[in-house]
């Protein structure tokens, strides 16, 4: 999917920027083995997905993934490696996402946005989760 951008750092992809992709079907912006699943589903009127649920089990999750749907307005991103050097600023508005799978991120609020967060749970609060750097400059 064209409509997709990598964000890698010492070859570990740090987070994935969706710009409105198209898809025939159903496609997995994730690789099988990440520790959160993010697809993209286009289907035609009528298609049904058959009633399913999926079995508990038990699974290790070692570091906390983030998803940001951009409902309406504009945000900057700053994406960080681990050692809390700058990768990359991308901007994403109505409609596009982000998928935040490692490093460290900043969001900045360009414009009055809705935006959608799902990430992984419970949340322990500020002071258990979340390892601060410095304001985005």
């Amino acid at each position: 999917m064209s409509d997709l951008k990598n964000i890698t750092s010492h070859g570990r992809t740090l987070a994935i920027i969706g710009r409105r992709p198209k898809v025939n079907g159903i496609k997995f912006i994730t690789e099988p083995m990440d520790p959160f699943q993010v697809g993209v589903m286009e289907r035609s009127k009528g298609y049904v997905v058959k009633p399913h649920r999926h079995p508990d089990r038990s699974i290790t999750v070692e570091s906390v993934s983030e998803f940001f749907y951009v409902e309406s307005g504009k945000v900057r991103l700053t994406i960080f490696d681990d050692s809390w050097e700058e990768v990359a600023k991308e901007e994403i508005g109505a409609g596009e996402f982000a998928l935040i799978l490692s490093g460290g991120h900043g969001v900045e609020f360009l414009e009055d946005t809705r935006m959608h967060e799902v990430k992984q749970g419970p949340y322990p609060g500020d002071a258990a989760s979340k390892e601060f750097f410095r304001p985005i400059a």
